[in-house]
């Protein structure tokens, strides 16, 4: 039995969660020590096993099959866990450097719009003082708010090596996968061929319809896992670029008021300064558009990259499993287990995957809400486009006055003026943004907490389970 005691040592060493799980996979991923071993002790494995009755080998195969699912399983719930864990204070301290960002600039937008409204009637009563306080306000608060984003990018580069260290990034988990599902269709193929050689036995039919079952309880798994794995890459891409565009739209706002903050003695910075605030609000109105598209290209590649490795598309029929699992039950009620051994534990298996189409459902509903949550603490959607195209006109404005107008300084104010009005109306929103959809967002999950239907807890009470259905697998 060296060969099973081999296939099932991952099984027997791994625990739900921690290094020691994580190690084991990425060893089993990376390895080729298991095939070697398993090649060497072939001959005395297959004469073991050949020694067993017809049904003996029958449950060894169930059995070793409903294992490995279970492993699979198991693998791919702590791949979400860990794959998509956020820092846990994110929320709060990216919302304290983009409120900052957001307050200060409207405190640069109040203070601009006085000066202009002054100057557009006496152009002498301008306060460079207050012009030079105000924009060294506006840069200080797009230097917090472009680091703050560089903090959460850095974040999660280290998230990802950490990922990868424990064998949950994405490309040794797919090999994982891929291993995994290779390990079980060929345990398929030889109950398969057990079965078909065995046509007269009593529960020849029963085993067919739990072949059955078997191939659904696979799809079903890789179906899973290959929906978490596109999910969470679409997500992390779009996080990702949205924080590096978001720091870099801040650096050349920051820039602009460093120009402009020359502008106020040195005139001829004021027309850069403007062209400067264009580009950003322009980089601000598109970074969530850009980062949204970045993040479905991410996600579909990442459908196609596993299709091709395991070499088809993952489909699970949820209504055909449903009716073989009652038809199974039936075959129970009436034999109660003692015609096919392993039928209550691949009952018990099926039972939980029933279970696993409502929980993914719930999982799939909460995440998609708090992650349209996050995607507005972000400046997400409609708000963002309309923050930075405010932003954006300000600069119009202000180019205008500064190219056009430079030798008409009531003219000029007076365009710099309207800017400021559009900039303080962009500003105002950007500060209110922040704290609604950050209290929305906390609020929400405080509630899922209490309901215990957060991701993370469905998951690990999932895992829960599995350990339930395992214990019961491995009576066969």
């Amino acid at each position: 039995m060296a060969l099973i005691a081999l296939l099932q040592l991952p099984i027997l060493t791994g625990n739900i969660y921690g290094t020691s799980c994580a190690n084991s996979y990425t060893a089993y991923a990376e390895s080729q020590t298991l095939t070697q071993l398993a090649s060497a002790s072939a001959d005395s494995a297959n004469t073991s096993f050949s020694s067993l009755t017809p049904e003996q080998q029958y449950s060894q195969l169930t059995k070793q099959i409903l294992l490995a699912g279970i492993e699979l399983e198991r693998f791919s719930l702590n791949f979400r866990l860990e794959s998509a864990k956020q820092p846990r204070f994110r929320k709060l301290r990216y919302f304290l450097a983009q409120e900052t960002a957001a307050a200060t600039g409207l405190g640069f937008e109040i203070a601009f719009m006085e000066q202009a409204n002054k100057g557009r009637r006496r152009p002498l009563q301008v306060s460079k003082p207050v012009l030079h306080g105000a924009l060294t306000t506006a840069m200080t608060g797009a230097i917090i708010g472009g680091s703050g984003s560089a903090l959460e990018l850095s974040s999660n580069m280290l998230q990802a090596i950490k990922n990868k260290r424990h064998g949950f990034d994405f490309k040794t988990a797919n090999k994982f996968v891929v291993a995994k599902l290779k390990e079980i269709d060929q345990l398929l193929a030889q109950r398969d061929a057990l079965v078909a050689a065995h046509p007269e036995h009593p529960g020849h039919e029963g085993a067919i319809l739990e072949g059955k079952i078997l191939r659904e309880l696979r799809n079903c798994f890789i179906t899973e896992y290959s929906d978490f794995n596109a999910d969470t890459k679409g997500y992390i891409t779009y996080q990702n670029l949205f924080y590096l565009l978001n720091a870099s739209y801040s650096a050349v706002q920051a820039a602009g008021a460093w120009c402009g903050y020359r502008g106020v003695t040195k005139p001829d910075y004021n027309g850069p300064a403007n062209v400067l605030f264009v580009v950003s609000g322009a980089m601000a109105m598109v970074t969530p558009i850009l980062s949204t598209a970045a993040g479905k290209y991410a996600r579909k590649h990442a459908y196609e990259t596993l299709e091709k490795q395991i070499g088809e598309k993952p489909k699970f029929d949820e209504g055909a499993f449903a009716v073989q699992g009652k038809e199974l039950r039936e075959i129970l009620k009436t034999t109660n287990g003692m015609v096919i051994s392993s039928m209550p534990g691949t009952d018990r298996l099926a039972v939980y995957t029933d279970a696993s189409v409502l929980f993914k459902k719930q999982l799939d509903s909460e995440t998609t809400i708090m992650r349209r949550n996050e995607k507005v603490a972000l400046q997400n959607n409609l708000l963002a486009p309309v923050i930075g195209a405010q932003l954006m006109t300000q600069g119009i404005f202000g180019c205008i006055g500064s190219y056009r107008y430079n030798l008409r300084p009531r003219k000029q104010l007076s365009m710099f003026y309207r800017g400021a009005i559009v900039g303080t109306v962009g500003t105002s929103m950007a500060t209110v943004g922040n704290a609604v959809s950050l209290l929305s967002t906390l609020s929400y999950e405080h509630r899922l907490s209490k309901e215990k239907k957060m991701p993370a807890q469905l998951i690990k009470a999932r895992l829960e389970h599995l350990e339930e259905v395992e214990r019961e697998v491995r009576k066969i």
